[in-house]
């Protein structure tokens, strides 16, 4: 599991220094949302989880007639 999460990092240009440190910081409780809460930390969007609920609240409707 650990070496897909690197390759993920990785094809998210997330810095290979970064990635070390974040893989050192979780290593004792590798989870999804671990992992995005050590990005968030160093400036870097979420990559494996989503927050729904601010999802919707930033989705606004052009044209609600379609809905």
């Amino acid at each position: 599991m650990q070496l897909s999460i690197i390759y993920e990092l990785r094809a998210n240009n997330i810095e290979e220094e970064h990635i070390e440190l974040i893989m050192q910081r979780v290593k004792n409780r590798l989870s999804e949302k671990n992992i995005d809460a050590e990005l968030e930390k160093l400036g870097y969007s979420k990559i494996f989880t989503v927050d729904y609920d601010a999802y919707d609240a930033d989705y606004t409707y052009d044209d609600e007639e379609d809905y």
